[in-house]
Parts: C-alpha cells; structure tokens; sequence
C-alpha cells in the first residue's frame, strides 16, 4: 500500500468497491481508506467504520485483523491531526505503531513516524518533528521502500529549506542527480523545498513556478494538506514579486480549499497569507478581519510556527495602522512562540518589528536594545537582507534621540553612518537594485548638513535606481504574468482531467446506485410495514426519504376521519418540525388537496423568485414538490410529498422511489391504524461531535467545566470503580449493595433556539447560566457538571447508586420545567429539559466490556429517544442480568428498541405529565 497515490488510483479503487458486497470489500475498503484520508475525511472515516464492522465479522486470522484494524487507526490518526485533535491523533498513531511492532510491520512503523513529525510539527515540538521524520527515513531505507523514502528525503530538505537556504540547495542538487525522476508524491515536497529556497536567494519568478507545480503534484496524490501551503507558498512569492493581484487569487484558492476543508492548521496558513496579502494591498480591515480569524482557528494548535507568524504580521499591519502599542505586544508575543522553532532570522525580525514600535512610542533606550540585539542576530547568520533593515532602523532612531555606541564613526551624524552602512551591504549584494528610498535618505541626509556635492552625488544615483526599479518591476510584471499563463495551461489540463475522472466515478456511481437502491428498497419495505406505531412509520419514512432523494422538505397529510380535509400529521424542514395545518378536501389552491381527489403523483417546478402565496407560510421557497397518494387498494388515506430548494430534480428515478415508500408507508400506516398501537422507535443513531472545544477546562460562559476538564479526570475515576467491582466480584459480594457507580445524565434544555431568536444571544447566555445554576442544586460539588455544546449539558455524578438514577433525572426535569428563567427588562420565561442516562459499569458482572465513553453514548442515545418522542421526558438505558458478547455495544447503539426487545437491555423511561415519578421498564420479558 502506496503513501500517497494519484487520481487515477483512486478512481480504479472506487470502481472495484462498487462492484463488491459484504466480507470481499474489505479488500478495497482498507486501502481505499487509506487513500482518501486527505481527499474526502468524512468518506475515509465512513469506509474505515465499514472495514472495522466487517473485520470484526471476518476475525478468523488474528495478526491480518491486527494488521488492518492498525492501518485503520492510522486513517483515524490522520483525520485527527488534519482537524486539529492532536490528543486523539497521536493516541491513534501510538495504538497503530503498537501493532505494527508486534507484527513486524516496518512499513507501517515508518508510516506512524512519518505522521507523527507532521503531528509534531503542530505541536510546535520542532527537534521531536525532525527526530520522527529521521526516523521514518531510517526505516524505509532499511526496508528498501524507495518512494516512501524519496517521499521523507524530499519532506525533510522542505523542512531545512527555511533555516539554511544555500546549504539545502546543494542538497537538493545532489537529491535530484540521485533521483533524476522523481515520482509526483516525491514532487509535491521536492519542488516545495526548491522554491522555498528559490524565494530565499531572490528567484521570485522562480519560486513561483516552483510552487505552482508543487501544488498540482500534491493535490492529484491526495497531499491536500500540503496542497495547501504550496498555495499560499505561491501567493507569498507573487506579493514579493510584485504582483499582489496574482497573489490574493492564490491565497484565496489555497483559502477555498482550506474553508472546504475545515482543518485548523491549513485554514489558519491560508487565512494568515490571505491576510498579508490584503494589508501590502491597504486592505486593513478585511487584513485585520482575516489575522484574527487565523488566530482564533489556531486554539487548538498555540505551538504552531504559524501561529507566531500570525501574531507577526498583526504587528505589521498595526504600525501600518499607526497603533506602536498594539504593534509591540503582537510582536512580543510573536518572540515568545518563536523561541521554540529554531527560526534565528525570524526572531530577528520580532526584535526589529519591535524597536520601531518602541521608536515611535518614545521610548529610545529600548528601542535600541532590540534594534542592536536583531542587528546580532542577522550578522551571525550573514542573512545581508535583515542587516539592511536594521541599519535603517537604527538610522530612524538615532535622527529621532541620541544613542550612545561603542563604535567609532567617520561621518557627521549617527543617522548618516547606519544610511550609508545599509548602502554599502546592498552594494555587496549581487544583482540586487538598491532601493532608491535609501539613496535619498542619504542624499537628504547631506543635504541636511549642507554637504550639497554628496547630496547631488546620491540624487543621481537614487534617480537611477528608480529607473533600475522600474526596469526590474517590469520584468517581474512579465515573469508574473508568464507564470500566471502557464498555471492557466496546467490548470485547463487538469480540469479535463478531473472531468474524465468524475464522468468514470458517475458511470461506477450509477451502476452501484441502481443495484443497491433495489435491495434498499427491499429492505426498507420489510422495516417500515413491520412497525405497528404511526409516528415510527412517519420518522422512517422521513429518514430513508433524506438518505435515498433530495428532499429538503418532507410531509404527510392524512385524511380527517369525515374524509373532508387533509391534516398534516408530520413534516420536516431542514431539520425542523413544520408547523400542523389542516387543507379542505376541496381546496381550489392546496397541491395536497389536487393530489388527494385526482389520487395521482405529479411534480411542480416554481421558477425561482417566483411571487405567489405558499402553502404553510414562513418555510422555504421550495423549486421542486413532488406529491404522491397514499393508498391501499382503492382507498386514499393521505397525501405524501417531498420538496427541494434546488429546481428540476425529481425525475422517473425519484418518483418511482417515492411511490414505493409511499406504497409502504400506506401498508404500515393502515396496520399501525387497525391496530391502534403506538409504540416510540428511533432508529438512527446520533453522529458524534468530532469539533471539540479544547481551549481550557473551564467554559467562559457558564464557569462549568468541559470536555477536556472530563478526558483529563474521568480515567481516574474509571479506574476507582472497576477496581471496586473487580473486589466485589472477587469477594463474591452482591452488587446491589454498590455506592460507587459513576452515572452520566445528558441534558438538552428543550426548544433553545426559540430563546436566542426571540430575545437574542445575550438573553440565550443567561438562560444558559440559570441551567448552570439549577444543575448545580441537583448535584454534589463533588460531581462533574460539563458545558457538552450549545444547550446540552453532560453531568458525571460519582460515587453513588444506578438506583437513584431515574430520580435523579426526574429532579433535573422537575427543576428546570417548575423554575422560570429570569432575562433582560425583568422578563420571565419556561423552559423544559430532556435527559438521558445510563452507569458505569453498564454491566456489573462484565465492568471490562463496555468503555466510560460507550456508556456516554448510551446516556446520549437516551437523550436521544426523548427528543424524537417529545422532549421534557427523561430516558435511561439500564443493563440485564447475564453475560454479553463484544458485539454487545454495536447492537445497543444499533438499534436500542431491538436490543431492548432481545432482552439485552432496559430502557427506563419517565413521563412527564405529573411531577410524579412514572416509570416504564421496557424489556423483553
């Protein structure tokens, strides 16, 4: 298995897994995986869970299971680092590199050390980077896996690209008569480090082609990452080029792809060099607007380089914007992240940025310390460039305050002998036009002095360089713009080959399309006519809808029981329940009422910004409706229609969809009404929050803790408890009798959203804290009260009985429903709650075989069930006696009402009609 491979890799892979059903996947599923880590997150994360759930099916060879549930972790490790989790990816990467020892997996040992110095990098862990990346090369050469290690060469000599520019081009001279054709893998760091050292020596143009061909090679390998830099690599080499144009529209495809991505490291890069982009353009705001942005992305990852570069360049734009207090704290701040990446004339430049904030703050003394201590620096790495800049600086300073030196000076001023100091390196500089401002400061300078001859003498000179200037902003203007024809010609080719590449993916789409849907459609069939419950008919409708078609809106209306009208029992918008309405049978405008008495499908389109009164006021202005009867035989029993905010989408494939669920829904529904049950079901199971909030332990609104707070403590915890049923079960002791269980209550307060939209965000926040407050009468100090996300809160009771529980969860209930929430102007409100809850352990005799974080899933799933059959309920998920299997999670999770009905668990739910406690086990009996 390749390290990163091309498109058409991909598209092959793509082709076989479409052709391919149950365990025989998981020969493509792995590897397909593997490969689409940086193009498509989600889908590798996806294929990944598939693998995992296939493996475990398939475990009949222990070290091939271990060996691909490690390659898998490595996927998970990687999808991690690239979001920013950098706690989860490296506990992936260490579980990945574990296995592969054991088996003596070599590749896949290198491979861990390989994105471990990219997790490192992040860290702002330098030496550790370098040490993992070294690493990584030790392994692969001693395994003769050439590319990888061309791969982990050509990473390592763009990484020293920046510190030692000349003595990497002699490396990169020698890396290429070694390596005369590198493969594009190779070529996406290769060509990055050459023109990182191209910009350095002063080959703007260059550097430009450079990265412009480096991005192309590490976006069509799935390097998307580094895709990325090389964009705003591009865009930072066109400003200096001159060609600010061109380099915004570069920062702002490395700024798309950053956004289409969301991966903290790669947004905050590309939003830091969008932003000096708009400064150098006078675009202050919008430069402030994208530098602080870069900042916030940056929470999670404050060791970054990046992240010291960020706060450098709102040094700069704030003396662009005559503010020398705010200049000097973002570029101290900048010194204090630098210290840790080894970056010498980086550090100058903080020292430099600082004294002139300090110069024009008055304070001269110090300004001249800095100045003298960057000045150093630049001179120990004969960097002639910060030399110059210093020196100008100090001729800036000393023309505003004497300064006492040591050095003995031969011209009349202070100020004149740096002016002069700096003409003399430039001088040295080979092909290097001397900046005519510094000639006519010199000139000034004398003629300030009277020294008239001198000052003509420079003007002269300065009237050349300008006209050198001139000559010199015109050649780049042609290199940029050839530069820019060429990337036009490159990005033309790789557009038509992307189009092959989506038509090949479409034609392999389609064709595994059209035979799922008719197995699904099978499948769907069997799970909607076997529930006997209407409301579980309308939410599996409602999902198999959103899973198979583009349905934005989705509603059934059923005929009143005098068949005269049309009553909206369920519809859905965007995720948000539509509001009931009842449409006469003979309604001369109602689209449902014209379905219902011609009792035949039919599609509307709406051009768009087409005036006219909707149906239901206040939803979206949908483009296509697609309605279908519900019938059974020659009896209507209501009208089924799905609507989409996007025009012309419903063809003979959608509606032949639809007029089979419907077909089922009308078989279910008439069953579920001869039967008059109603029975609550839940079917999908509630996608984890992968953003967390990791910025302190504490959350700043409220003053409760947070997820990190819970990573950091609860294994402390988690250990206390199974140590005390470890003893317990080895002393033969009744569990009955336990006062150390550890019970999760999730907490969602219900319809939050209506607060904030009525009364605003503030008003939102205090309701927010009032909950704080009322959590907080219900619980011990001793207990974890957690800021989970939005309005739910997650509350870790210690020490104390599953028994309780269901009481405990009624007085969260009972609390926030009876209490009104005090906001702005004395105005009072209500508000309900839902919980969910389960313990840990989950099973007392087995305390090993579900994690703390599986049970927090089961209280989640809890909170879950109480949010589809209502709110203002509390549901808790309790264990049954007798020992369960490994495969005991998945099914819970699965499917909870059928786990329940195989006697796997209760599911203890709690009404809310009185404040009384009424509680319904519901389990097999």
């Amino acid at each position: 298995m390749d390290l990163f491979t091309g498109d058409d890799d991909i598209l092959n892979l793509e082709s076989k897994l479409a052709l391919l059903e149950g365990t025989p996947r998981l020969a493509v599923l792995v590897s397909l995986a593997w490969h689409l880590r940086q193009r498509h997150c989600a889908r590798a994360k996806e294929l990944a869970d598939e693998a995992t759930l296939l493996l475990a099916r398939a475990a009949n060879d222990d070290a091939w299971f271990r060996r691909n549930m490690a390659r898998l972790a490595l996927v998970h490790a990687e999808i991690n680092w690239l979001r920013g989790e950098l706690e989860f990816a490296e506990h992936y990467c260490y579980e990945a590199k574990h296995a592969f020892l054991e088996f003596k997996d070599l590749t896949g040992v290198g491979d861990c050390y390989f994105l471990q110095s990219s997790i490192k990098r992040d860290l702002g862990q330098i030496t550790e980077r370098d040490q993992c990346l070294q690493s990584a090369i030790d392994i692969y050469q001693g395994i003769g896996d050439q590319e990888r290690l061309q791969i982990a060469i050509a990473r390592s000599l763009h990484n020293s690209a920046m510190r030692e520019p000349q003595r990497c081009r002699a490396d990169i001279d020698q890396f290429q008569k070694e390596v005369p054709d590198p493969a594009p893998a190779v070529l996406a760091w290769l060509l990055s480090a050459k023109a990182i050292v191209a910009n350095k020596i002063g080959d703007m143009g260059e550097s430009c082609r450079m990265h412009v061909i480096a991005h192309q090679a590490a976006f069509q390998t799935g390097q998307i990452r580094q895709a990325i830099l090389t964009a705003t690599n591009a865009g930072d080499s066109f400003a200096t080029l001159g060609d600010l144009d061109a380099a915004l529209e570069w920062d702002e495809i490395a700024l798309a792809l950053a956004r289409q991505n969301n991966w903290p490291g790669s947004l905050a890069t590309a939003l830091l060099q969008t932003g000096n982009a708009l400064r150098l353009l006078h675009r202050y705001s919008d430069a402030r607007e994208k530098l602080v942005e870069s900042l916030a992305v940056q929470a999670k990852i404050p060791g970054s380089r990046t992240y010291a570069h960020t706060l450098s360049y709102l040094g700069d734009l704030a003396l662009d914007l005559g503010s020398p207090e705010d200049a000097l704290a973002f570029f101290q701040s900048a010194e204090e992240k630098i210290l840790e990446h080894n970056e010498p004339v980086f550090l100058s430049d903080c020292w430099r940025g600082q004294a002139i904030a300090l110069c024009r703050m008055g304070n001269a003394e110090l300004a001249h310390q800095k100045i003298q201590n960057a000045l150093q620096v630049a001179q120990d790495q004969q960097n002639l460039d910060e030399q110059i800049k210093c020196y100008r600086v100090l001729a800036e300073l000393s023309r505003k305050s004497h300064c006492n030196l040591a050095e003995q000076i031969n011209e009349p001023t202070l100020s004149l002998h740096f002016l002069l100091k700096a003409y003399e390196l430039c001088s040295s500089i080979k092909d290097v036009t001397i900046p005519a401002d510094l000639i006519e400061d010199i000139a000034n300078s004398y003629a300030d002095l009277g020294d008239f001859k001198n000052a003509f003498h420079y003007a002269r000179i300065a009237a050349k360089a300008k006209e050198s200037r001139r000559l010199i902003d015109a050649q780049n203007r042609a290199v940029a713009l050839q530069v820019k024809h060429d990337n036009e010609r490159h990005r033309a080719e790789a557009e038509h080959l992307r189009r092959i590449a989506l038509s090949e993916a479409e034609r392999a789409a389609n064709l595994q399309e059209s035979s799922n849907t008719l197995e699904t459609l099978g499948l769907i069939g069997r799970e909607i006519t076997a529930n006997l419950n209407a409301e579980a008919v309308f939410e599996s409708l409602h999902r198999h809808v959103n899973d198979l078609l583009d349905a934005s809106s989705f509603a059934i209306s059923l005929l009143t029981h005098d068949g005269n009208a049309l009553q909206c029992v369920f519809g859905m918008e965007n995720g948000e329940p539509i509001p009931s309405f009842t449409t006469p049978i003979d309604h001369p405008v109602s689209s449902f009422a014209r379905c219902a008495r011609e009792r035949q499908e039919f599609v509307l389109e709406r051009e768009p910004g087409t005036q006219g009164r909707f149906i239901i006021p206040g939803t979206a202005e949908t483009l296509s409706l697609l309605y279908t009867p519900l019938m059974i035989g020659e009896r209507l029993l209501g009208v089924m229609s799905i609507q989409s905010i996007r025009p012309h989408v419903y063809g003979e494939r959608e509606r032949s969809i639809l007029r089979t669920l419907a077909a089922y829904g009308a078989i279910a529904l008439d069953n579920a009404y001869a039967y008059k049950q109603l029975q609550a079901t839940l079917e999908t199971l509630r996608e984890t929050q992968n953003q967390l909030e990791e910025v302190s332990i504490t959350d700043p609104l409220t003053g409760m803790r947070n997820r990190r707070f819970l990573l950091q403590n609860i294994e402390a915890d988690v250990a206390r408890v199974l140590r005390t049923y470890e003893d317990q079960i080895e002393a033969g002791q009744d569990e009955a009798q336990n006062d150390e269980d550890i019970v999760f209550f999730m907490v969602d307060l219900d319809h939050f959203k209506s607060v904030n939209d009525t009364y605003g965000h503030a008003c939102g926040d205090m309701v927010l804290i009032q909950m704080r407050d009322r959590l907080a009468r219900v619980f011990r100090e001793s207990d974890y009260l957690i800021r989970w996300g939005g309005e739910e809160f997650l509350v870790v009771a210690r020490s104390c009985n599953r028994r309780d529980a269901p009481t405990v969860a009624e007085r969260i209930r009972h609390i926030t429903s009876s209490t009104s929430f005090n906001l702005i102007d004395d105005i009072e409100i209500h508000r309900t709650c839902s919980v969910g809850y389960a313990s840990f352990p989950f099973l007392p005799g087995q305390p090993h075989l579900l994690t703390w974080a599986q049970v927090v899933n089961f209280a989640d799933q809890g909170l879950y069930m109480v949010k589809k059959s209502g709110r203002n309920a509390c549901i808790g998920i309790s264990h049954v006696e007798g020992t369960h299997s490994e495969d005991f999670y998945n099914r819970v999770m699965r499917h909870p009402q059928n786990a329940a009905e195989a006697g796997l668990i209760h599911i203890i739910k709690q009404k809310s009609a009185t404040d009384e406690i009424d509680l319904t086990t519901i389990s097999a009996s």
